[in-house]
């Protein structure tokens, strides 16, 4: 068996079918696909075969500290991946998908002898090269492309340009292979890095796909000397949505963003008018438009082609722009706020595509801005959020809300010269953490109070908590607390809903013991069974699973842990359930009113009591399915809140309640 499995390791029980040609596939027809020939999927094979061999072998010469980084073995066990994966899938949509399939083995069998002779020529070739990662969300192996250009001066720090692909429903990880390993680096490269995510594939990079954009940064950084401040966002399409969404979520992380076509909204994009209120407040989350202040805070260019209805994206965002006071001024097509770094470019005549003279136009105000670096220390900073989850804006962050998904605003300035103190305003903020070197003081609401000290605190940030109509500091251990996440409130990380929990190290933890009720027991199997499926198709990794009786103490510290089943079948349920805000016995279970335990099922989130700094999930994966997966990658917003109840049948299931907890992670009121 390979060191890498179960995470990569080919399934038998999928490849002899299709050796045999008698694989269905999901769509029942193969019209869109070219499986490959009986001698072509023997190669694949053999050869996938002989690569896991030399993975073990390669997973023995490494170094304890190499094996725990995991870097060497991804950059190889990639082409292994792309390999089962597209044949567990029947992936093969191109007429040479095949061939390219055995071309990547070769890529991998060829890098893995190099690797166990010591030596990665990859890590510093020019051109295009595919590299991967173990993400910490699942342990899988995840590929990313990086561009060098030749004679990269690696002893000085550098632009790095982040790409972010649109949507193709061909794209897997054999083609990713091979759009970027072994092509030429772009003209006009300079001495910037550039790299292409992946992303697990299309998905607007939401949820796993929004933390792999950070992995594969992090990776990136790990071997190439990166400037931190120079950090460039590019997209097209999907690419562009995930512009918009990244680029206004995490002002602060870039040096400038380029955000072109793609969605900024989802209601009318989408067209979804007809949603419960707890899903609406759960389009908070993503809308980008409802995040277009921090605007702001970042450098951003929007495109869209004069033709194409995705230049909407950008109209949405200078509409929220003018509608928040900015004044915008229009010359031919191109479009600036005033007061901040934002242009929005039409396309003259243009589709789905960016023309020349838009490009150049977009590089131009990328490269001057890129130049400048990121402004920690800005003498201004306005910033918007709904959720903790995206927090923060050059030397702000806000800890907690007083209620989530509604506007929470913070405007703060401070004189460049003096910095003496700095003044804030705020809106439904319950505590703020300001740098300490930004100013003496700061006056918060109106309320002056203490910034940088002379003491012993050498905390980075001085936090501060609303009490009422006024602003207290907080001392040395209420801000440890703080900084350390080890708080029973919403704070950064642990604010919910459900889908959250997927973003960071989960575990799911299916029950083995004796069910209260068995169609409660089969259908939360069914369940998991499904996220798994869908888990492993669509966000390209094994679920990781446990049964509940070989849960361990660091499985609580380290992941997310997500329980199927009931106090009966799931030990871990029964040993959680006193801490949980649900009601639940053998006869009744909810959370405000009581529902028959004998068709009804509970699917919440919360901090895990054992372990406050991960959640606990009970009987729920995403919220969404394979539906949404497969239509418009707005489809892949939150479906339930911070809890549900289910009612099951031999129909299927029905939602009869959802909704979010407070910002303590309370019900309205206790089921008696």
């Amino acid at each position: 068996m390979s060191a890498l499995q179960p995470h990569v390791g080919i399934r038998m029980g999928i490849l002899f079918p299709l050796l045999l040609g008698l694989a269905p596939t999901r769509s029942g027809a193969q019209d869109d696909r070219h499986p490959p020939s009986a001698e072509q999927l023997a190669e694949i094979w053999e050869k996938t075969a002989a690569l896991a061999e030399r993975l073990d072998r390669l997973a023995e010469v490494l170094t304890p500290e190499q094996r725990a980084l995991g870097d060497a073995l991804a950059d190889v066990a990639v082409f292994h991946k792309a390999a089962e994966w597209i044949v567990r899938h029947e992936e093969f949509f191109e007429k040479d998908s095949a061939k390219w399939t055995i071309e990547a083995l070769d890529r991998g069998l060829e890098r893995a002898e190099q690797a166990i002779g010591g030596e990665r020529p990859w890590e510093s070739a020019a051109g295009g090269v595919v590299r991967g990662y173990r993400s910490l969300v699942d342990g899988s192996v995840q590929p990313y492309a990086v561009y060098r250009p030749e004679g990269l001066d690696r002893s000085q720090r550098v632009r790095l340009d982040v790409v972010l692909h649109g949507r193709n429903a061909r794209l897997n990880e054999v083609r990713f292979i091979r759009d970027h390993d072994g092509k030429d680096a772009p003209e006009g490269l300079g001495d910037r890095i550039v790299l292409h995510v992946y992303g697990r594939g299309n998905n607007a990079y939401r949820w796993a796909g929004e933390t792999d954009v950070f992995e594969a940064i992090d990776a990136v950084r790990r071997t190439e000397r990166i400037d931190p401040e120079r950090i460039v966002l590019r997209g097209f399409s999907m690419g562009g949505a995930g512009a918009w969404h990244l680029g206004l979520h995490h002002p602060s992380t870039w040096a400038a963003v380029e955000a072109g076509a793609g969605f900024s909204e989802t209601i009318n994009y989408a067209k979804q008018n007809d949603l419960p209120d707890y899903q609406r407040k759960g389009l908070h989350i993503y809308d980008a438009v409802d995040y277009a202040l921090n605007a702001f805070n970042v450098p951003m260019v929007g495109y869209g082609g004069e033709e194409d209805p995705q230049l909407q994206a950008s109209e949405n965002l200078v509409q929220a722009l003018n509608d928040l006071g900015f004044t915008t001024t229009t010359e031919g097509l191109e479009t600036r706020a005033e007061g901040i770094n934002f242009l929005r470019i039409v396309g003259e005549g243009m589709g789905h595509r960016v023309d020349p003279a838009s490009k150049a136009a977009i590089d131009a105000f990328l490269d001057e801005h890129a130049r400048r670096g990121v402004d920690y220390a800005a003498s201004r900073v306005r910033f918007v959020t709904y959720s903790t989850r995206y927090n923060r804006a050059a030397w702000l962050q806000v800890e907690e809300l007083l209620d989530h998904y509604q506007r929470a605003t913070v405007d703060a300035e401070v004189d460049p010269k003096v910095r003496e103190v700095a003044e804030i305003t705020t809106e439904n903020v319950a505590v703020l953490a300001v740098e300490r070197q930004v100013a003496e003081k700061v006056r918060i609401d109106g309320v002056t109070l203490p910034l940088a000290d002379g003491g012993g605190n050498l905390l980075p940030h001085t936090y501060y908590r609303r009490e009422g109509e006024t602003w207290i500091v907080l001392d040395y251990e209420q801000s440890r607390a703080v900084q350390l996440n080890l708080r029973t409130r919403k704070h950064p990380g642990l604010q919910g809903p459900i889908d959250d929990a997927f973003m960071g190290p989960f575990l799911c933890v299916r029950g083995t013991g004796t069910p209260w009720n068995p169609t409660v027991h089969q259908w939360a199997e069914a369940r998991l069974a499904r996220f798994a499926a869908d888990w492993n198709q669509w966000m390209r990794g094994e679920l990781p699973i446990k049964d509940d009786t070989e849960v361990t103490a660091d499985d609580f510290k380290n992941s997310h842990l997500i329980l199927f089943g009931d106090p009966g079948s799931n030990r871990v349920i029964g040993q959680l359930l006193p801490e949980l805000p649900v009601s639940w016995t053998r006869e009744r279970v909810g959370f405000v009113e009581p529902n028959s335990a004998a068709d009804h099922v509970p699917a919440l989130i919360v901090p895990n009591p054992v372990s406050l700094t991960r959640y606990v999930v009970l009987n729920s994966g995403h919220t969404f399915g394979e539906d949404a997966f497969r239509g418009t990658n707005a489809l892949l917003f939150p479906r339930l809140g911070d809890h549900a109840v289910f009612r099951i049948s031999d129909d299927g299931e029905e939602v009869v309640s959802s909704g979010f907890f407070d910002e303590a992670w309370r019900v309205k009121e206790k089921l008696k």
